[in-house]
């Protein structure tokens, strides 16, 4: 794994070094020349063995700007910890340091919400950006500066189209309460559901266990099994033209499991992401060049196959969507620290920076919502593969 990443983050350094060098090759848009702050960003981020690919985008952008950015690691937000946790106790040490002018959060987690509270109290000048949040996407949009997100609209017309490619007849969509009390998830649940209803897919919504609870991630885990086999008991879900997704960062082990014996459907996992999910059960080889994920897909293709016991249907999505955020979010970090960016301009230089750091004409990034004028959302479309 370690070798993984280090490829990974290799790569990621020279693809993104390359696009801020050269701008957006494919869609010819302008480019503005990437200037490092004074102040420097840092990142924090969740440990590699929960998300690959946001923790090896930090860890390349630190490569490129070492003297600017600095990366600090949290502990799994997934188990449940007494105390504030990681995330809340190093946004206010940072805060405090005069060196440090913004703080992204790769992934804003649990508790995000209140770490940008603790670390404005420590430090009102500091600015913060959070990716994909957790927390209710309104509270976390008013405490922070900007908000970046996937636009679950195009991701679930993305997925379902796929899944309906594969010939899936029922779609289950596995979450918990403390995820759908917030918009943004809210708002996933409900793209998928009106994806698969445009696609003559059954969606089934089930509520499952919080992995952060007292009984942790072994519970999730066996409950979304248990769920699994009550669907099928009760007849909610037939045969194995099956779709099974979650939310949950913690069962996408699970999923891929349960597709692998039952020969149902698995899609990348909760967020986008080729590096999660089918590489947490199938022994998938590296690639040289990690960022190539069509290589890596192909790998995974042959770790599939090679498994004599797998009945599954994978499709895996082959485009860096999270690293392309992070870069983005320290992109935006330079420059509202250099004052090029403002109040005024935010929207144009925010997607100028995301379309950049993209690199893709398949790539869109765009305002969330008119009342919640510093979260945008993005993603490159047509990039499921069908393994």
């Amino acid at each position: 794994m370690f070798k993984k990443i280090l490829a990974l983050v290799l790569a990621f350094t020279l693809v993104f070094s390359l696009a801020a060098c050269t701008g957006n090759k494919e869609t010819g848009k302008p480019s503005e020349k990437i200037v490092p702050s004074d102040k420097k960003v840092a990142i924090l981020v969740a440990p590699e063995a929960q998300y690959p690919e946001d923790y090896a985008a930090a860890m390349s952008i630190q490569a490129q700007y070492p003297d600017n950015v600095i990366v600090k690691e949290y502990s799994d937000s997934r188990i449940l910890q007494a105390g504030d946790g990681p995330i809340i106790t190093l946004s206010e040490e940072l805060a405090k340091d005069e060196t440090v002018g913004a703080i992204v959060y790769a992934r804003a987690t649990e508790f995000t919400n209140y770490a940008i509270s603790k670390a404005k109290a420590a430090n009102p000048d500091i600015v913060t950006i959070a990716i994909e949040p957790e927390d209710k996407l309104s509270a976390v949009a008013h405490a922070a500066n900007l908000v970046l997100t996937c636009d679950w609209e195009a991701a679930a017309n993305d997925a379902v189209k796929t899944a309906a490619s594969m010939g899936a007849k029922y779609f289950v969509f596995f979450s918990f309460e403390r995820h759908t009390r917030n918009e943004l998830v809210d708002s996933q649940r409900s793209a998928f559901k009106a994806a698969c209803e445009g696609a003559g897919i059954e969606f089934v919504y089930t509520n499952c266990v919080d992995p952060t609870n007292a009984e942790g991630i072994s519970k999730a885990q066996l409950v979304i099994r248990e769920q699994v086999a009550q669907l099928e008991l009760n007849k909610k879900i037939m045969g194995s033209d099956v779709v099974l997704f979650s939310t949950d960062s913690a069962v996408q082990s699970t999923l891929v499991e349960l597709a692998k014996a039952k020969g149902m459907i698995y899609l990348s996992g909760n967020f986008p992401s080729v590096y999660s999910g089918i590489s947490e059960v199938f022994d998938v080889a590296a690639v040289e060049n990690y960022y190539d994920t069509e290589a890596y897909i192909k790998n995974i293709g042959t770790a599939v196959k090679a498994d004599a016991e797998n009945k599954a249907r994978f499709a895996s999505y082959n485009f860096n969507l999270m690293a392309t955020l992070v870069f983005g979010a320290v992109y935006s970090a330079f420059d509202i620290l250099n004052a090029t960016t403002t109040a005024d301009n935010l929207a144009e230089k925010v997607i100028l920076r995301l379309t950049d750091a993209a690199d893709s004409k398949s790539f869109t990034a765009k305002a969330y919502s008119d009342t919640l004028t510093n979260v945008f959302c993005a993603y490159n479309a047509d990039a499921f593969t069908v393994i």
